[in-house]
């Protein structure tokens, strides 16, 4: 059995190693897309550091949370990777006092800016690899629970896990097909779902990329809101939406007459013009047995021995196939888990509002060029991986930069990647045409 070294000398110093070494990939991804050139162009911030530019303490935090440093004070880790700080171009990485500093002082046209470069970015992206003529939105709000004291916009509202606890609650709209996401708002944690989904939903179709055949939108209960169906059907926009279970709705599903579509499953439907609403709508009943232990948590409404779910839809689909559109939409539950999670969404940096709300947009910045970059470089087999799998398969890499000849090159070890699948990235990147 072999032994350790018995006798190991240290040395410290060592300034051109790092183990974050396949973030060159993301660098060279985000430099195809001008990254650096658009927030220059777009982000106004007149109070500047005398050491860092804002787009570079911009970067700095984009780049943190795609490798997976979750708080502000963990970024420590990175202002000794001489190595990180070359491959992302930054001369240090700055201190977390001072990343926090920056976004106490980001002003809402700050935020703007950043949005616009985001926006622009994400409508280029829209078309890639391939056209695409049609668009489905996801919509769905969360909860972000909060422990600090003293944070603004830190309200008591609906938490179901925590209950008691200060929160935010955030909308978010997410395109399912690309898993793209496309609008979000941070909010105080005492608000309904429904509060300003309105004009949530308008900026969302304003963002709207031209020449789409079809747009269509699934959502829950907390969107079954008749202001929000008049827009989508002024702008004709197919839905499937949850609907609230309401005694005349629950009086509706008693008497219906309903058809088996697969097993024990049976649907129907019916008409029915709620209270101030402006005309009938369909509505589309799903039942199902009850089972012993329901995990699921189809809906809240059980009637004997059947738990039942109704939508509110303008799709010209059988019952039965607005049950099977509306299915795929966990997806979103899974991409807002794993902002929480991979993204640190719900651990907030400061106890100011409007710098939270700068961290939140920067993080689901971060979010799309990892989607970008998987849709666009990866090969087949990742392009739906989740953050962890990318981090480890390409991100987390130790390397060491060294110069040679004048030529910088990255050293990475054999074992952690294979030199077909880094040509095959890097081969992608360079097909890109530059933003």
């Amino acid at each position: 059995m072999p032994k350790g070294i018995r006798i190991l000398h240290i040395s410290i110093g060592e300034r051109n190693v790092t183990h974050f070494g396949g973030i060159f990939l993301v660098h060279q991804f985000c430099k195809k897309l001008r990254l650096k050139w658009h927030l220059q162009k777009k982000v106004l911030f007149h109070q500047r550091s005398s050491l860092y530019h804002p787009v570079e303490l911009i970067l700095a935090i984009i780049y943190a949370l795609i490798a997976g440093i979750h708080r502000l004070n963990k970024t420590k880790i990175l202002q000794g990777n001489g190595a990180f700080q070359q491959i992302v171009g930054l001369k240090n990485y700055p201190y977390s006092s001072s990343l926090r500093r920056f976004l106490k002082r980001v002003n809402p046209k700050t935020i703007q800016g950043i949005n616009k470069v985001h926006d622009y970015l994400r409508l280029k992206m829209f078309y890639l690899p391939k056209p695409r003529t049609s668009l489905l939105f996801d919509f769905d709000s969360s909860v972000l629970t909060l422990y600090g004291k003293f944070i603004e916009g830190a309200e008591i509202g609906y938490n179901p896990r925590k209950r008691g606890a200060r929160s935010y609650h955030p909308l978010l709209c997410f395109e399912s097909h690309s898993r793209d996401f496309w609008h979000g708002i941070l909010r105080p944690g005492n608000v309904y779902t429904s509060t300003g989904s309105v004009e949530f939903l308008k900026i969302c179709l304003d963002k709207l990329p031209p020449y789409l055949y079809r747009i269509r939108l699934r959502a829950d209960s907390g969107f079954f809101d008749h202001k929000f169906i008049e827009l989508l059907e002024e702008a004709n926009i197919g839905y499937c939406i949850v609907a609230k279970m309401t005694p005349p709705i629950k009086n509706k599903v008693w008497g219906l007459h309903y058809h088996r579509f697969k097993k024990d499953w049976a649907a129907a439907e019916f008409l029915y013009q709620p209270y101030r609403w402006k005309k009938p709508h369909r509505f589309v009943v799903i039942r199902r047995p009850l089972p012993e232990k329901d995990s699921e948590q189809l809906t809240l409404f059980t009637l004997k021995r059947y738990a039942y779910q109704v939508f509110v839809t303008n799709l010209p689909l059988k019952a039965e196939k607005v049950w099977y559109f509306y299915k795929p939409r966990a997806t979103i539950e899974v991409l807002i888990r794993e902002l929480k999670e991979s993204y640190a969404l719900g651990r907030i940096p400061t106890n100011n509002f409007h710098a939270n709300q700068a961290y939140f947009s920067l993080l689901l910045f971060a979010y799309n060029i990892v989607n970008w970059f998987k849709r666009l470089c990866l090969p087949p087999r990742f392009q739906n991986a989740a953050l962890e799998t990318i981090r480890t398969e390409f991100l987390v890499l130790p390397a060491r930069l060294v110069k040679t000849d004048n030529r910088n090159i990255l050293k990475l070890p054999a074992e952690y990647i294979s030199k077909q699948t880094l040509e095959h990235i890097i081969q992608k990147i360079e097909k890109i045409k530059s933003l």
